[in-house]
């Protein structure tokens, strides 16, 4: 597990404290909720002591999953908002634009499968879903150079869940994150792609590429 400076869905979930109490706290919700079955299903009547071992490393590869950046779903989110996408088209060139950002929802899934082996030998596989959900105040965005630059007050409650379609919920927290601490604006992030380079082609109005322009006789 690598060391994250953004605040990442890991913060949500789990309490905060030493990475090896996180994975504690994850194998005991994936025990009570039955994933050791999934896990191990075809080792029915599998020794508590392998099962306690198989549960601990699938915490670990749930905790892994966790290192999602909560900022980057929220600007993948933005970038599709109309009003942001127009302010940053509009000041593309140069300028800057303040939009008002209205109550909103921005979601992010995740389905991974894990597979689970014992002594290289396949014992069980299922699927996982990680749902990022987020439900933002009112907010005024700035945009300057068709970059997001800055984030006036409000909030944003984050709810973070895991499951398993053959079970159920797993695991669900939330929590209320200020909006401008979650998406680290160290530096403008681009909301629209960069005007086209023309290739080739002389400027409209210019003259043709690798000469001046040249006067034809008069018959």
């Amino acid at each position: 597990m690598t060391t994250s400076p953004w605040i990442t869905a890991r913060t949500v979930l789990l309490r905060a404290g030493a990475p090896e109490a996180g994975v504690g706290e994850l194998a005991e919700c994936l025990r009570q909720s039955g994933v050791d079955r999934l896990a191990l299903r075809r080792m029915p009547g599998a020794a508590a002591a392998l099962q306690s071992t198989t549960l601990r490393e699938v915490a670990k590869a749930v905790d892994d999953l966790l290192e999602v950046d909560l900022g980057g779903v929220a600007v993948a989110g933005w970038r599709r908002y109309d009003r942001l996408r127009s302010a940053a088209t509009r000041t593309r060139a140069g300028g800057a634009e303040q939009v008002t950002l209205c109550d909103h929802e921005i979601s992010q899934s995740y389905r991974p499968r894990l597979d689970v082996s014992v002594g290289g030998s396949p014992v069980g596989d299922f699927a996982l879903e990680l749902c990022v959900a987020m439900l933002l105040e009112p907010l005024t965005a700035t945009v300057r150079d068709g970059m997001l630059t800055a984030l006036g007050p409000g909030n944003c409650t984050v709810t973070v869940s895991v499951r398993a379609p053959e079970i159920g919920p797993i695991m669900v927290r939330k929590r209320i994150i200020r909006a401008a601490t979650m998406v680290d604006l160290r530096r403008p992030i681009p909301l629209v792609a960069p005007p086209p380079v023309p290739l080739g082609g002389p400027p409209v109005g210019g003259p043709p590429v690798g000469g001046q322009p040249r006067s034809r006789p008069n018959r």
